[in-house]
Formats: C-alpha cells, structure tokens, sequence
C-alpha cells in the first residue's frame, strides 16, 4: 500500500505524466485498463516469481498494449529473464532512485521498443552464457511438448495457458535461440539439453 501510494505520488508530481489509478491486484488492474487508455503499467513484483508470471500472463492474453515495468524486491536466479520472457519492458529493483524510475517511465512513453534492465551483474548473467540458458521454465516446457508433436492449442490446453500465450512464448524461443521453424528451434534446444519431457 506504501509503495503503491507513493509511485502515485511521484508520478502524479510530473507535468507530462497522467496517473489513472493505483490498485492492489490484476482484476482492479484489467479494469482500469478497460476503461482508460494507459501507456505504462508499473507492476510490483510479489514474493512469487511464478505467481507475478501468471499475472503478467493475463495482462497479455487479454490483449492489453500497454508496456510494463516490474518492480521487484529480490533478485532471484533467472528472475530478469523471465519476466522479460513474460514481455516486459523494464525490470527496475524498488531500490531504484526515483527520479531512474521517471525517466525509464517517460522513455516507454516515448519508444515502444525501448527495454530498460537494471540489474546487478549477477543477475544478467544469462545474457552471455548459452543460448539455451536463455530459456525460461516455462519456455522449456513449451518446446518439450513441440518436440513431441503439439499444436499450439494443445500446448494450451495442456499448460492451461490462451494459445496467444503460446505463440508469444514460441516468439520469443525463436529469438534466444536463433531459430527459424519449430523444428530448427526444437533441434537447438534438444543441442543444448533444453527440453522437459511430457509427465
């Protein structure tokens, strides 16, 4: 409540910047972008990796255009990558100064294919290891069930996830891996000891 009172507060305070609302939870989110047309959305990452994934997930599959910055209070082994996986445009910690968070704020305004990462060295190690270091679990569990012949709408229904999420998880898996097709990216990925076996 803090926290959320006071990005109010500090992005209000900014002539060129409009806040429409300050809420607590996705369905109060998804509402206001229902009825407001809103360009960044600041979202605080919770204690749960897998449960801000699944939230950054529903902002996507409803169709919402608005870019995303998450704010997150630990950082944790593969935390950037997925989120980012997830279609975020910026990953900021909450220590971030906040004249930092403006900026970055303004500058997703400005250009839609700007990405802001603020991270300790640590914590973008994945961005020069192996390319299928690159992969997200869920990215991993995705190319196991191409490998073994899905279509995109059983990989859906099996990972209990909107098809669009799918095609933006397989989007963003020919892009870490250098693929060109399902099979060139399932052949990558098999290279690099990335695919999770159906259970």
């Amino acid at each position: 409540m803090l926290l959320r009172t006071g990005l109010q507060a500090l992005l209000s305070a900014e002539s060129d910047l409009a806040v429409h609302a300050a809420v607590g939870d996705v369905d109060a989110a998804l509402d206001v972008l229902s009825r407001h047309c809103v360009d960044v959305v600041v979202y605080g990452a919770g204690e749960s990796v897998a449960d801000t994934e699944h939230a950054l997930g529903r902002l996507h599959d409803r169709g919402v255009s608005c870019r995303v910055v998450v704010l997150s209070k630990h950082e944790r082994p593969g935390e950037v990558e997925m989120y980012l996986s997830s279609g975020v445009s910026a990953y900021l910690s909450e220590a971030t100064a906040s004249d930092c968070l403006v900026s970055v704020v303004r500058g997703l305004t400005a250009d839609r294919e700007r990405v802001y990462i603020m991270a300790s060295r640590s914590g973008i190690g994945w961005i020069s290891g192996p390319r299928g270091s690159q992969l997200s679990s869920r990215e991993r569990e995705v190319m196991g069930l191409v490998a073994n012949g899905l279509s995109n709408s059983a990989i859906a229904s099996r990972l209990s996830i909107s098809p669009g999420t799918v095609k933006r998880h397989l989007r963003n898996i020919f892009v870490k891996l250098n693929a060109v097709s399902r099979i060139d990216a399932v052949n990558k990925a098999r290279a690099v000891a990335m695919l999770v076996p159906l259970g």
